[in-house]
């Protein structure tokens, strides 16, 4: 049954929310209205019949005139007064008994009887649905998947048992939504489960693997599930689901990855075979300040650049490009070819000193990939993860410069901000940063519209939940193999196009046409060719490396079908 609160909120969003607006400008009209007239009924009293009445008298005899109520108790005696009087009868006769219940019920009353009466939840699909998406849970993920799934012209349909929600889903988001509770057998056969291209379970753990089994009693269909806690990953399998995302141990990881300042494989993001993707800071090497044909990484290293990040931008590098202290160069190549850049470098992770702020699952997960490398960092939390074992926090608000300060943030090289609200985020690492410019902030997100103020508080990188949740769901709906570098830029992997076989790769026009780069060339299976020259031809049956925006791999993807 739906509460009163529920009823009432109606009034407060959409169309409804715009009409109490001018409501609300309406009854200031009315209120200098009534107030004009007990100024006038004072004015006239006192100079018309000599008598002097207070405001609160002057206001009171407006509203018992204007409802028509007229107790009679104070009254005019002379021509003028009885002319004012009717006015002012006439006046709240059109204003307050006309117009005002007119403008309520046609703005208010009518559309929401109107909308109960029109609005009935679906409970079901039509028979001829099939190869839609069904998603469960709408949360900040949920949103960024239901953009991705929008713009790939990708059919879906949320489940839920919040009324309000399937309410506002449809009307303000244009949604399709089935309401009811997930779990429930008849539901999903109504919201043709067996059809379904894929279903997203993004509820919490113990309510996914309810979900898993009962489709797995009705069909086959595959189940890609978020977990929350990396330890019940087993368990959704055996559940029934056939990919199993543990985002915090995945965010974690990525933060890890970029916290760290020394050592070059430390940084090494992802793999295709023996290709290795890897980010340096420039702050602290021989390169800083250096144009990218005068720091000759690639002469020295046989590495290649191929992409430059500062503060949240990404550009593919010309030889003029500048090496700031504050860049990151996005490198690929072998792992020998790392070593001898950690050489080049030489500094070590050893040498590193990470802070973590925020002990919960992602900070975790970003201790337990530090210990990996191992680089040495301090977690600092205001109450212990009565859920970790395996590492010792600081207990103590991060807020406290005092406490940072005594913790030896100043020596600090990275820093993981990585609590549960993201203005306490940005306060961290807006504190942080001035307390130490040179140091490497990376910051997690838990939606994406603080991306940008973590930027401009001084992050130099920003992780999103949503982003990476909802791009690695996308990606395994369309069983794509990619790397997220970070928000908005993947290295992806494609087959040459038949209309590009035997062209150059200056010839094929990739870059100008499309904006992606050629990170790699791949002739037969394992067998890499970094940075392949202008002249080199494609050949069929070969596969290209390419970095870009997912946009741009959309457009590779249009372009050469």
């Amino acid at each position: 049954m739906k509460t009163i609160s529920a009823e009432l909120a109606y009034f407060l969003r959409g169309r409804a929310k715009q009409n109490l607006k001018v409501l609300l400008l309406y009854s200031a009209f009315l209120l200098l209205m009534i107030l004009a007239y007990a100024l006038l009924f004072r004015y006239l009293m006192l100079h018309l019949e000599g008598r002097e009445f207070s405001l609160v008298a002057g206001i009171y005899w407006a509203i018992t005139v204007m409802t028509t109520l007229g107790f009679g108790d104070i009254t005019f005696h002379t021509d003028l007064g009885y002319a004012f009087a009717a006015l002012v009868t006439i006046s709240g006769v059109v204003f307050l008994l006309i117009i005002l219940p007119f403008g309520l019920v046609s703005l208010f009353l009518a559309p929401w009887i109107e909308q109960r009466l029109r609005y009935r939840p679906s409970f079901s699909l039509p028979p001829e649905i099939r190869g839609h998406v069904l998603v469960f849970g709408v949360n900040p993920i949920a949103r960024v998947l239901f953009r991705n799934l929008e713009s790939r012209k990708i059919p879906f349909v949320v489940i839920t048992e919040d009324y309000e929600e399937s309410l506002r889903l449809e009307e303000e988001e244009d949604i399709r939504v089935v309401c009811g509770l997930p779990t429930d057998k008849k539901l999903l056969s109504n919201a043709r489960v067996a059809s379904a291209r894929y279903i997203f379970a993004n509820l919490g753990d113990t309510q996914n693997t309810n979900l898993c089994l009962t489709v797995r009693s009705l069909c086959h269909t595959p189940i890609a599930v978020i977990a929350d806690d990396p330890d019940h990953v087993d368990l959704l399998r055996l559940a029934g689901a056939d990919k199993v995302v543990p985002l915090p141990l995945i965010i974690g990881r990525y933060l890890g990855i970029r916290s760290t300042t020394c050592g070059a494989l430390a940084h090494v993001i992802d793999s295709f075979g023996s290709l290795q993707i890897a980010e340096i800071p420039v702050y602290g090497t021989p390169f800083v300040n250096l144009t990218l044909q005068q720091a000759q990484i690639r002469q020295q290293t046989g590495m290649t650049v191929v992409g430059v990040w500062e503060r949240g931008t990404f550009t593919i590098p010309q030889k003029e490009t500048l090496l700031s202290p504050a860049s990151l160069v996005v490198l690929a190549g072998t792992r020998e070819q790392l070593q001898q850049l950690q050489t080049l470098t030489g500094e070590q992770a050893e040498d590193d000193l990470v802070f973590i702020l925020g002990h919960g699952r992602i900070g975790c997960a970003a201790a337990d990939f530090l210990d990996r490398k191992p680089v040495p960092y301090l977690l600092i939390d205001q109450q212990e993860n009565k859920n970790c074992h395996k590492h010792v926090a600081i207990i103590g608000d991060a807020t406290d410069r005092h406490l940072l300060r005594q913790s030896g943030i100043e020596q600090a090289r990275g820093l993981i901000v990585t609590t549960n609200d993201d203005s306490t985020n940005i306060f961290l690492t807006l504190s942080s940063r001035n307390s130490n410019p040179h140091i490497r902030i990376v910051a997690r997100a838990n939606t994406e519209e603080n991306v940008a103020q973590l930027y401009a508080a001084g992050a130099d990188f920003v992780v999103s939940n949503a982003s990476v949740g909802a791009n690695i769901l996308t990606n395994i709906l369309e069983s794509k193999e990619s790397i997220f570098l970070t928000e908005g830029v993947t290295i992806f992997r494609r087959t040459v196009p038949d209309v590009l076989i035997d062209k150059s790769i200056e010839a094929s026009r990739i870059r100008p046409q499309t904006g992606c780069s050629i990170v790699a060339l791949e002739v037969e299976e394992g067998e890499l060719f970094l940075a392949p020259s202008p002249e080199t031809r494609l050949i069929a049956g070969g596969k290209l490396v390419l970095i870009g925006s997912p946009a741009q791999e959309e457009r590779f993807a249009e372009l050469y079908h």
